[in-house]
């Protein structure tokens, strides 16, 4: 694995580590969590909030 490989992996672990909250912490079904944004896969942000009213389901992938 090369170094590089290994340096994008960890970066993208402490990303996810950093949106999950407190360790232990559990979130309950209607319950609010903090709003971000992230790019869509055309470059577009899009925000948490843009979906309040729906179900939101996050596929993070990895490609190197």
């Amino acid at each position: 694995m090369s170094f590089r490989t290994i340096v994008i992996a960890t970066m993208v672990f402490l990303l996810c580590l950093g949106m999950v909250g407190p360790v232990g912490a559990v979130y309950q079904i209607g319950e609010h969590v903090n709003d971000f944004t992230l790019p869509n896969a055309y470059g577009v942000n899009v925000s948490l909030y843009d979906y309040q009213d729906f179900i939101v389901v996050m596929p993070f992938w990895f490609t190197g």
